[in-house]
């Protein structure tokens, strides 16, 4: 079984995760994965011809912040990034589902937004109100205007929730959405027994 997991920026998608490891699935974050190609010289070398040195930190590496900044809003930009990073996070992706012998939640924040809901057996979406998400962003160090703006770079939740199989309502602590989690992951179980 392999599970999609999506969901606004904000809504608790990393702390799901955390809780379905807890469970026994083999879990895979694509933004971990983003991360590791991000660094790759051959990456590195084309935001400094596009970007110049300043996309950079000082040490030499791409600062995520500042690319944050230059991308979300900027659709030619945010596509450029994009074009880059996303094949080869991808073909990382596919590479970390190939063990057939254990079950995986892929976590995805843009997966409907890339048209990648067929890849999994079922999609798991996890949201919450727009105040809560926003007071976690500006707790993260974001300005609630760049929050904003990252909120409005992602498809809205309502309709990701259309799309969805199952969500998770993530607006209280993380002893409640756990227990939507367990929840869940019985009902799969019994589910999966029921169809051998």
């Amino acid at each position: 079984m392999v599970l999609g997991l999506t969901g606004g920026i904000g809504c608790g998608k990393s702390a799901a995760l955390a809780m379905f490891a807890r469970l026994g699935f083999k879990v895979v974050d694509a933004d971990q994965l983003a991360r590791t190609v991000l660094v790759r010289p051959e990456i590195v070398q084309q935001f400094v011809a596009r970007w110049g040195r300043e996309a950079l930190g000082a040490d030499g590496l791409p600062d995520r912040a500042w690319i944050g900044r230059k991308v979300f809003g900027t659709p030619a930009e945010l596509a450029f990034l994009e074009g880059l990073v996303h094949p080869e996070v991808a073909r990382l992706r596919q590479a970390a589902v190939a063990d057939t012998t254990r079950h995986h939640v892929v976590e995805i924040p843009l997966l409907f937004e890339k048209g990648l809901e067929a890849e999994y057996a079922c999609v798991v979406c996890v949201a919450c109100s727009d105040d809560v998400r926003l007071t976690r962003l500006e707790a993260r160090g974001l300005s609630r205007q760049d929050a904003q703006v990252r909120i409005n770079s992602q498809m809205p939740l309502v309709h990701k929730f259309a799309k969805s199989n199952y969500v998770l309502w993530n607006d209280g602590d993380l002893s409640a959405l756990e227990a939507q989690v367990r929840r869940l992951v019985a009902q799969l179980t019994a589910a999966e027994k029921s169809t051998i």
